[in-house]
């Protein structure tokens, strides 16, 4: 008698089944590292984009300014706003001074700073030193370079 079998054993099927595990197992941290890494620079490109619509904010208050007072040299900008809108005003302090200058209304487009964010300026209105927190990263800034700590 003649026996005709098709398909697969057992066997065969239980070692497929092995080989797809470990090809899992190899992808899995490559594809997570992936993820976590475009977090980070999903983070670093929105504080560039803050620190443009900051930068913006200020020429603006400047051109508005009929004294020319407004230098922004050695001054300091902090995150400030409440609920959901944390990122959307900056306080400005001068060089020298304690209490709050002006306050300005920031328009920008990326995952918002947290509160307490601060970015110090130079006399070209250059971000010199600054953290912000975004979206569970602390990005440094240091002479307009920003990285994720």
């Amino acid at each position: 008698m003649k026996t005709n079998s098709k398909g697969f054993t057992l066997i065969e099927l239980l070692a497929v089944i092995v080989i797809l595990a470990v090809i899992a197992l190899i992808a899995t941290p490559l594809i997570m590292g992936t993820i976590t890494k475009a977090k980070k620079n999903s983070a670093v490109d929105s504080a560039y984009g803050y620190m443009k619509a900051v930068e913006q904010a200020i020429g603006e208050a400047q051109v508005d300014d009929p004294t020319g007072a407004f230098d922004i040299a050695g001054a300091t900008a902090t995150v400030s706003g409440s609920g959901s809108q944390a990122g959307n005003q900056v306080q400005i302090k001068f060089a020298g001074s304690t209490s709050v200058d002006k306050t300005l209304s920031v328009n920008y487009k990326g995952s918002e700073p947290e509160n307490g964010g601060t970015l110090k300026y130079d006399a070209n209105g250059r971000v010199t030193q600054g953290t912000l927190r975004i979206g569970g990263y602390t990005v440094t800034i240091t002479d307009d370079k920003a990285t994720v700590n």
